[in-house]
């Protein structure tokens, strides 16, 4: 049964050039400070994914409307305290994306 076999290992985000694109363009740096998170940013910008997957092994959607830019210590931040955090992204991404549905 499948439930009991071992989950595939992660291959990691796969963002479509296109879409790592538009938010480099869009956020050109962390967003973090931008919503309020404390903290002075690192040097090192990545790519997350706003909403959670609700799901182990499961990834949410990679598209422009799910993600942000946020420096390893911003990123900390919204892992830890999703709850205060992903609504304030979710707020900032529905400044560009009006249709972006709630956190």
């Amino acid at each position: 049964m499948r439930r009991y076999q071992p989950l595939k290992p992660s291959r990691g985000t796969v963002w479509p050039p296109d879409v790592a694109r538009e938010i480099h363009d869009r956020d050109r740096g962390c967003v973090g400070p931008r919503i309020g998170m404390p903290g002075e940013c690192d040097a090192m910008v990545g790519k997350d994914h706003v909403r959670a997957s609700h799901g182990i092994g499961m990834k949410s959607r990679s598209t422009a409307d799910n993600g942000v830019l946020l420096c390893g210590r911003h990123h900390r931040v919204k892992t830890e305290d999703g709850r205060t955090w992903r609504p304030l992204l979710v707020g900032y991404l529905s400044l560009r994306y009006p249709l972006t549905e709630p956190a």
